[in-house]
Parts: C-alpha cells; structure tokens; sequence
C-alpha cells in the first residue's frame, strides 16, 4: 500500500508524532526568536516529501542568511584589536563582507537541509537526491548540495540584502523493487530577503572611542519615488508638524527605545552614506562601490568632544569620523538640540545638507 501513501484513522493520527526539523538557532540575535521548520508526513508520502523539500530550501534560506549576517557584525566586533585586522578585506582576512555571508550561509542551508532529508529517508524509507547529490540516510556529515555558483547577493535597498539559490534538480525514489514510486523535479528559484534590521552596527562600535553601540532601525518617516535613474528619497526632516520645531529630525535623533542600549537614532537611507556591507569593511563613502540607493546613515550623538577635542564635526556617523565640520540649525532663532541636550550639528557641506532637505536656518 505504500505506494498510495498513509491513510491514518483518528486513532493513529492521535498517536503521530510530527517530524520536527529545527533550523538555525537565532538565541544570541537581539529581540529574535527560534526558526521552527514543522515537517509532517502524510497523505501521498513522495510527493509530500518533493513539496516538504521546497518549503525547507525556502525557509533555510532566510534562516541561514540572517543568522550568517549576524555572525559577521559580531565577527568585527569581538576580535577588533585596534588594527582594523578582523574587518573583511584586511590583511588577516583577505575575503569581503559579502563572501563571508554567502559562505556561511551556504554552508547553513546545507548542513540543514541535509539533516532534514536525512530524516525524510529515515521516516519514509525513500531515497533523495538533489543537485545530482545522494543523501544517503545512513550517511553521517554534511552533504554539499548546493555550492557556490547556485547562491548570489542582491541588495536592492539599505535595510537588508536577498539571497538567491538557482533552481536544482530533485529526485525522489522509493526503495522497494516493486512500487517503484518517484518524483523527480525542479526547485523554483528562491530569492529570500534577508532583514538586518535589529542588527548592532559594527562600524560605529569600532569607530567610537567609547566603543559605543548602535543597532541598525530604521527611520519611519522617508518616502521613495522610482525615476529613470534609480531611486530618489524625501526625509522629511525639515516637515514642521507643530511651531517651532522639525519633528520628523527630532524623532529621527530620538529613535528606538526598543533597544538594550536605550534610544538610538534612527538609520535613514543617504545615498552618500555607508552600506551594510561598507560597515562590515570599515569602508568610506568615497572607498565604497556599494549602489547609492543601498546607503544609509544615522547620527551620532554623545558630545563630539569625547571622540575629536575641542572640534564640532558634523553628528552624521561617516563625517563624525572623519572629524567633518558641522553646522548647526537655527529654529525661530534658537538652535536645535539633541535629546541630550547638546547643540546639533549637521554638515557643513550645503549641498549635502540640501539633499538630506536641511536648511540652516528656519
């Protein structure tokens, strides 16, 4: 009869026990929880399993792809020693940002995907072959199903990146001599986007003399319009909602509260600022070969005196450490401050500040 599949009566469905398949633990990744894949088999087995197969690559994809961005913030953080060697693209690791993700992520999705079909052979008794790849149910270690030209980088917007896997091939066999029941298939192409949103900031803890925090938010209030040249954003810092003041900047500079760390500004997508993957390298806006509508910035708040004595540098992070002038903003005639109640500084470079839509004065 296994060739038609199970047929459980109320009893027996009582007593099954689904197959769980646990993905990638999240436990040290802020405000995240545990990615559960629940697999179970029933009804027609193989071809359940071709679909159980599918949603697994999906969901590995998003599970291995944020925790392998996790990894490499922490990566940078916990092994600065002060001469930048940990930041990808330095002498000690000579790989980049996005090589490091798509490696480890790569090697998630294997190890996950070849646990899950390891125990879909076990429970089914079928035979699965992907990418021209044999599981093996008896076999022990990690089976390279997928490598490095079935997975790519996209990155389309600052706040996250997609993994894409290209489509492969699956076979599903039954064992038994006589039934004889397969499946064979293609996988769809997955793109999966990947949020680095909630992520702490690598660059602006090892910039910061302090070793100050940031983690990655970001800013609500901007609005995109798509032209012939790409993409064209409206901030909104300077919309007065109430006299006397630019409430979309202070909510900007007051942030998230939703951290361990406190309220942290916002991030707002800046074409002239630093993407997740300059971060990363400890790039600048100039070194950077990121796509500008990739870029984002934030601001930097604690008393600049602390980082660059006796200056006023602009409080946007990649000019902040760059000891950049600033300029502060004046609202019916009284400065603006931060929350901390220190005068802000924007740049000094009024064409930079006109594209952020600044004025000096109000």
């Amino acid at each position: 009869m296994e060739d038609k599949g199970y047929i459980f009566t109320p009893l027996t469905f009582l007593l099954f026990i689904p197959v769980i398949i646990i993905a990638v633990s999240f436990s040290s990744i802020v405000n995240e929880v545990n990615t559960i894949s629940s697999i179970a088999i029933g009804g027609e087995v193989t071809s359940e399993i071709a679909s159980n197969i599918v949603e697994a690559i999906t969901e590995d994809a998003q599970d291995a792809g944020r925790n392998a961005a996790f990894n490499a913030t922490r990566t940078v953080i916990d092994n600065y020693t002060g001469d930048n060697d940990p930041f990808f693209g330095g002498p000690v690791n000579p790989s980049d940002s996005r090589t490091y993700i798509k490696t480890n992520t790569l090697n998630m999705i294997n190890l996950n995907i070849t646990n899950t079909c390891r125990v879909l052979e076990n429970q089914t008794g079928r035979i699965i072959t992907i990418n021209g790849n044999v599981i093996n149910q008896s076999g022990t270690g990690q089976v390279n199903i997928f490598n490095s030209s079935n997975i790519g980088i996209v990155q389309s917007d600052p706040w996250g990146f997609n993994i894409t896997l290209t489509s492969v091939a699956v076979q599903v066999n039954e064992t038994s001599s006589t039934n004889n029941q397969s499946s064979t298939f293609s996988t769809p192409p997955i793109n999966a986007y990947i949020s680095i949103e909630k992520l702490e900031d690598p660059y602006i803890w090892v910039n910061s003399k302090g070793r100050n925090s940031s983690v990655i938010y970001k800013y609500p209030y901007f609005t995109s319009s798509f032209s012939f040249n790409g993409v064209t954003n409206d901030l909104h810092f300077a919309d007065n909602k109430s006299t006397g003041k630019l409430d979309y900047l202070a909510e900007c500079l007051i942030g998230s509260n939703q951290s361990d760390f406190g309220n942290l500004p916002y991030y707002f997508p800046d074409n002239y600022g630093l993407s997740f993957f300059d971060r990363l390298e400890n790039q600048t806006n100039t070194s950077s070969n990121s796509a500008p509508n990739t870029r984002m910035s934030t601001f930097i708040l604690w008393n600049p005196t602390q980082e660059n004595e006796g200056t006023t540098s602009s409080m946007i992070d990649h000019e902040y450490f760059t000891d950049t002038p600033g300029h502060t903003i004046t609202v019916n005639g009284s400065v603006m401050q931060t929350p901390l109640g220190t005068p802000l500084y924007v740049s000094s470079n009024s064409a930079y500040n006109s594209y952020l839509g600044l004025s000096y004065t109000y």
